[in-house]
C-alpha cells in the first residue's frame, strides 16, 4: 500500500486481558509504525508492554489514565490508540527517565538527536512537523519541561498530556506506580517525547469552554514548586475560593470546583487553572504552578458542547475532516461533563471528529502547561 492510500488505524478495546488488548492493537499495523496508546487504570502497564512486544509491537508509547477516549466513546476501562504508518509518517522518539531534573543542555541534545534521526528516515517528506509529549503527572515538572521544549522546538507545534489515574480515585487508593509506557517498559517519573513528520497538514488547538468573569482573586501566599496556594486575598484559600464560587459550605472534593477554574491571561488568551486536591488546613493544590502576587479571574462554564463544536468547525475549515485528532482532555473537564450529563453529547462529537486520547492531569501546548483544557492536534486526510 502506498502512503497516499493509507488512513490512520485506530483501536479501542474494553476491559479485556492485556494479551487480548495487545492482539487487537496489533491487528492492523505495520510492526515498524509508531503506536500511541492510552491505558485505563485497570491495566498493569508493564504487562501490557510485554504483551505488545510479544505481538511484535516494539515501537509503542503510552500513558495511564482514568478515562480513555476512542472509537467507542469515553470510558473508565479499556485501551485506545492509533498507529502512524510508515510512508505517510516518519517518527523519532526518546524516553526521558528523570523528567523533573533534566536541564536545558540535555533537552537540547535530545531534540537535536530526534531531528537528526527524523532527517535520516525515508518518506514523509511533506515537512509537516509536530511534537507529542507524555509526562508522569506526579513528577510535577510540566511547566518547565514544556517551556524548555517549546523554546527548543522553535515553532514546531507541541501537544501533550500528563499521565496518571489519580483524579477520580479515592484518597486511599494508591496511584498507578508506572504511568508511562515506552517500547515495552513502564516508567515512573518519566516523559516521552515524539517528533513526527506528516505528509498531510496539521493544526493544534488549546481549547476550553470557560468564560472569565469580572471577579478577581489575588494569590497572596503560594508555593509554585508544589503547586500549592495557601491564601487568596489574604485569607485561607479554600474559604475564599468557595465563597467566590457561590458555595455555602466549602467543598471537600476538588471535583466540586471543576466548573469554576481560575483564569490566567497569557499572550491575549485566557488559560484555566483548576484544583487537584484540598488539604485539611484549607490549602489548595492546583494542576499548574501559581505564583504569589498573580491576579486571576474566576471562570464559569460556557456551553461545553457548542464551544467544542465551534473549535472542530474551525479545524475543519483549516484542514478538512481530520483523519485523526489526538485529544488531551483535562480530567476536570471530564468530571464536569459527567456531573452535568453531557457525556453522550461530548462522546458523539469527539467520535464524529476522529478523536483518540485520554483524560489528562494537565495539558501541554507549545511552551505552556495548560489545565482544564481540551488540547488537541488534528491531522488532515489525503485529498
Amino acid at each position: 500500500m502506498t502512503a497516499s492510500g493509507q488512513t490512520i488505524p485506530r483501536f479501542h478495546v474494553h476491559g479485556t486481558p492485556a494479551e487480548v488488548a495487545a492482539g487487537v492493537a496489533a491487528a492492523r499495523v505495520d510492526r515498524e509504525a509508531l503506536t500511541i496508546l492510552f491505558v485505563s487504570a485497570g491495566y498493569d502497564p508493564s504487562e501490557l508492554g510485554a504483551a505488545l512486544v510479544a505481538q511484535g509491537i516494539h515501537h509503542a508509547v503510552g500513558a495511564t489514565t482514568s478515562r480513555v477516549i476512542g472509537t467507542e466513546g469515553i470510558g473508565d476501562t479499556g485501551v485506545t490508540g492509533f498507529h502512524l504508518p510508515l510512508g505517510r509518517f516518519a517518527a523519532a522518539d526518546v524516553v526521558i527517565e528523570d523528567a523533573a531534573s533534566i536541564g536545558l543542555p540535555a533537552l537540547r541534545e535530545e531534540v537535536r538527536k530526534l531531528r537528526k534521526a527524523l532527517d535520516g528516515q525515508a518518506g514523509a517528506g511533506g515537512g509537516h512537523l509536530f511534537a507529542f509529549l507524555l509526562v508522569d503527572a506526579e513528577a510535577r515538572c510540566e511547566e518547565r519541561l514544556a517551556a524548555l521544549l517549546g523554546m527548543e522546538l522553535n515553532g514546531v507545534p507541541l501537544v501533550g498530556g500528563s499521565a496518571g489515574d489519580t483524579y477520580f480515585n479515592e484518597s486511599t487508593r494508591a496511584p498507578a506506580s508506572t504511568p508511562i509506557l515506552y517500547r515495552g517498559r513502564a516508567y515512573k517519573g518519566a516523559a516521552v517525547l515524539c517528533l513526527v513528520r506528516s505528509e498531510t497538514p496539521l493544526v493544534a488547538y488549546c481549547h476550553n469552554h470557560y468564560v472569565p468573569t469580572d471577579q478577581r482573586i489575588v494569590i497572596t501566599d503560594a508555593d509554585p514548586a508544589r503547586r500549592l496556594v495557601r491564601t487568596l486575598d489574604g485569607r485561607r484559600a479554600l474559604d475564599v475560593y468557595a465563597r467566590k464560587c457561590g458555595f455555602r459550605k466549602a467543598p471537600r472534593e476538588s471535583l466540586d470546583f471543576a466548573p469554576y477554574p481560575l483564569m490566567i491571561r497569557i499572550g491575549g488568551q485566557y488559560y484555566a487553572r483548576g484544583t487537584q486536591r484540598i488539604y485539611a488546613d484549607g490549602t489548595l493544590e492546583f494542576a499548574c504552578a501559581l505564583e504569589t502576587g498573580l491576579v486571576a479571574a474566576l471562570g464559569r462554564p460556557g456551553d461545553m458542547i457548542a464551544s467544542l463544536d465551534e473549535m472542530f468547525r474551525a479545524m475543519r475549515a483549516q484542514i478538512g475532516n481530520p483523519d485523526l485528532v489526538i485529544g488531551l482532555d483535562c480530567a476536570a473537564r471530564t468530571a464536569y461533563m459527567e456531573r452535568s450529563g453531557l457525556t453522550a453529547g461530548i462522546a458523539g462529537l469527539l467520535g464524529r471528529n476522529s478523536v483518540v486520547g485520554f483524560a489528562s492531569l494537565g495539558e501541554q501546548f507549545n511552551t505552556i502547561h495548560a489545565n482544564n483544557s481540551f488540547t488537541c492536534l488534528g491531522i488532515a486526510p489525503f485529498r
